[in-house]
């Protein structure tokens, strides 16, 4: 089967939905299929190249709003293409609408995976949002034969979803990439002194993943420090919070790492925290990848992702809570032989559900199906 998938961006570019077009891709490759990727082009990147055997076409922008890019090209690109399926990625916006016009055109089948919700802050980016989800947005997800959520809560929870008929198929993780095997001392002895414990969070370094609620968490903790793994707009003001409040010499700002090194530092860390405050946040590959790892998790109960661990492998704590994050940190940190068992359970919990053995089967069935009307 020759399957289009159709992303506004794709690797190198960094963030949850092009971690997971690349790895369902090179997965679906494993099953046999040819694979494509037409997606956004931006900085001096060659328009055609092949990585792991996925081809990839970048295309220009016509424009780029609040990070989105429009890119009209995607349209001819699909109606001419020879793909026997097209996958579509939303969020961001407009992407999704090209491609559902340009499967309709050339009668193509049609899947979307719905992501996460938009959100703009303000009012004025409210209007927005519900101008496009009126105008624009619904038409993607009415003419799709699939789409696709995550998670069952974020589906039964999304405006953009209600009157859609949605199939569930969680996102994945490389669980031999990322494994309890992996050595993590020399994170460690860089970052921590003797038996110093270690929380780790890694992500885009943006106002809705709630890090400076978990600085004060830490704050409020009697010992340890925090990792935070990532670059982003926020980076200034995180710094200044943690210098604020007197803690710098416990928060360590690690800065962007390459993809090679990040298994390390998972397996350094005593406990993963993903502490979203908003709805962009869906599911959360980084608790995936912690539980791959055998770490104990800490995440927001928001719909995705609090559908990551069941009370097992973690904490579910109210977002926007830096005591209710502080009190699991502290019982982590407090009890190793807890957080071991928490860690066992996570890691069978991922080779059960969250494998890309699992999820790309569980996709390539959808494909079949629709392909086979």
């Amino acid at each position: 089967m020759h399957i289009l998938q159709v992303t506004p961006y794709f690797y190198p570019h960094f963030g949850g939905v092009e971690s997971h077009v690349l790895g369902l891709s090179e997965n679906l490759i494993k099953l046999g299929h040819e694979v494509e990727v037409v997606t956004s082009r931006y900085s001096r990147m060659p328009e055609i190249e092949k990585f792991n055997d996925i081809k990839i076409t970048r295309l220009p922008q016509w424009i780029n709003m609040y990070n989105t890019p429009v890119v009209t090209a995607i349209q001819s690109f699909v109606r001419r293409s020879h793909a026997d399926v097209v996958h579509v990625h939303s969020p961001p916006p407009f992407t999704e609408r090209f491609a559902a016009k340009g499967a309709k055109e050339s009668n193509k089948p049609l899947v979307v995976t719905h992501h996460c919700d938009l959100e703009l802050k303000g009012i004025f980016g409210n209007i927005a949002v519900n101008l496009y989800q009126s105008m624009l947005g619904k038409y993607p997800l009415e003419l799709a034969d699939k789409v696709i959520s995550t998670t069952k809560s974020y589906a039964t929870t999304s405006r953009s979803l209600w009157d859609i008929d949605v199939d569930v198929v969680p996102n994945a993780v490389d669980i031999d990439r990322f494994h309890p095997r992996n050595d993590g001392r020399h994170i460690r002895d860089k970052y921590a002194k003797e038996n110093e414990s270690l929380a780790l969070f890694v992500g885009r370094l943006v106002p809705h993943k709630g890090i400076g609620i978990l600085i004060r968490a830490i704050k409020n903790t009697q010992n340890g420090k925090l990792l935070i793994v990532g670059d982003g707009p926020y980076l200034p003001w995180l710094k200044k919070l943690a210098k604020k409040l007197n803690i710098q010499e416990r928060i360590v700002f690690v800065g962007p790492i390459s993809d090679y090194w990040l298994p390390a530092y998972y397996a350094a860390t005593d406990v993963v925290i993903l502490p979203s405050t908003s709805r962009l946040e869906a599911f959360g590959i980084v608790g995936l990848e912690g539980m791959a790892t055998g770490k104990p998790l800490i995440l927001s109960d928001i719909p995705g992702v609090r559908d990551v661990i069941s009370n097992e492998e973690g904490f579910i704590v109210e977002p926007l809570d830096p005591e209710a994050i502080k009190t699991s940190i502290e019982k982590i940190w407090n009890s190793p032989e807890m957080a071991k068992q928490m860690g066992k359970k996570g890691r069978e919990r991922v080779e059960r559900l969250f494998s890309w053995e699992k999820v790309s089967k569980d996709i390539e069935k959808i494909f079949y199906e629709i392909t086979s009307k």
